[in-house]
This record gives C-alpha cells, sequence and structure tokens, in this order.
C-alpha cells in the first residue's frame, strides 16, 4: 500500500469517526421525551383540626404528599374521621388549597366505607363533598384521599406546588 492510499484510508476512518462523535452528541442533547423534561408538581394534604370533629393525622402532618408527580401519577393517603360531640353528625370535607395553580387538573377521589364522597378537581372539592359521612357520637370512619393528574395533561402543572387543607364541616342530624 503506497502512502496516499493509506493517507486517504486514515482520513476516512477519521471522518468516519467524526461524524459518528457529532451523531451521539445530537442525540445526547435532545430533550426526553413525554414528561421527563419538565419540573414535576406537587401535592400535600392534611386535615384541619375542628371542635366537633377530630381528624388523624391533623395539620401540620400530612395525611398525603405526593412527592414528585407528572400527567399519570397518582399518590394516596388516608385519615380517620371521629366525632366528638353526643351528637350524631353529617360530615362533609371541603378542600382549602393554598393557591389555584392545580385547581383545574388535578383530579381528586375521597372515599369512606366503600362510597365515594367527592370525585373530580381540586377546584369541585372547594364546595365540598357530595356526599357526607354519617357519624355517631364517638363513632369514627376511614377516609381515603387519591390524587392525581390525568395522563392526557400535557401542560400547566409543570413546578407547581399546592397545600390543601381538608376542612370538616357538619351538620348535627336529628
Amino acid at each position: 500500500m503506497n502512502a496516499s492510499v493509506a493517507d486517504r484510508f486514515t482520513r476516512a476512518i477519521g471522518a468516519a469517526i467524526g461524524l459518528g462523535l457529532v451523531a451521539a452528541l445530537i442525540v445526547a442533547a435532545r430533550p426526553a421525551g413525554g414528561h421527563g423534561g419538565v419540573l414535576p408538581a406537587s401535592l400535600r394534604f392534611t386535615a384541619e383540626l375542628d371542635g366537633a370533629v377530630m381528624v388523624e393525622p391533623a395539620a401540620p402532618r400530612p395525611l398525603l404528599a405526593s412527592g414528585s408527580m407528572r400527567p399519570g401519577n397518582h399518590a394516596s393517603g388516608a385519615m380517620t374521621i371521629t366525632n366528638q360531640t353526643g351528637e350524631t353528625l353529617a360530615v362533609r370535607l371541603r378542600a382549602k388549597p393554598s393557591s389555584t395553580a392545580l385547581d383545574g387538573t388535578a383530579q381528586v377521589r375521597l372515599t369512606s366505607g366503600g362510597r365515594v364522597l367527592a370525585d373530580g378537581t381540586l377546584q369541585a372539592l372547594r364546595q365540598g363533598t357530595a356526599e357526607a359521612i354519617r357519624l355517631q357520637p364517638g363513632g369514627s370512619a376511614p377516609v381515603r384521599v387519591l390524587a392525581w393528574i390525568p395522563a392526557e395533561v400535557e401542560t400547566g402543572y409543570e413546578g407547581r406546588q399546592v397545600a390543601v387543607a381538608l376542612e370538616p364541616v357538619e351538620e348535627t342530624l336529628p
């Protein structure tokens, strides 16, 4: 092999390696697909204490802390509500979020004893649960909270952090 053929062969190999490195750099620098390249949201639910109703865990301890939440992720938590009065109560729960940032995006379902108390947006839960929990004097009921951002959501949740206080609202029953 003469010097000019060897020189051309070396240049061709060098060019191929260079093009391969450029292609690898372009692929590595490309943003991640899906929701991986954006800041996640977070939800933190606590339950407020009330003179008529005791809740466990009570604020400031969270009953649900979502951590990093992206579309399609779910977070769940639970609490127990106890009637501290001598009367039968119908107890509804109302959300008091720290901001409106996830109102129409975050979905929340509250259940107790196999019944759905609320199932909708965080914004709808500001009005209170559709169903009430009936508690006899001294009686208790578990409440499960499930929160998520629907998988089809593409924007509007990025970096949002919302603290939600669940407030009991009681009505005395005959």
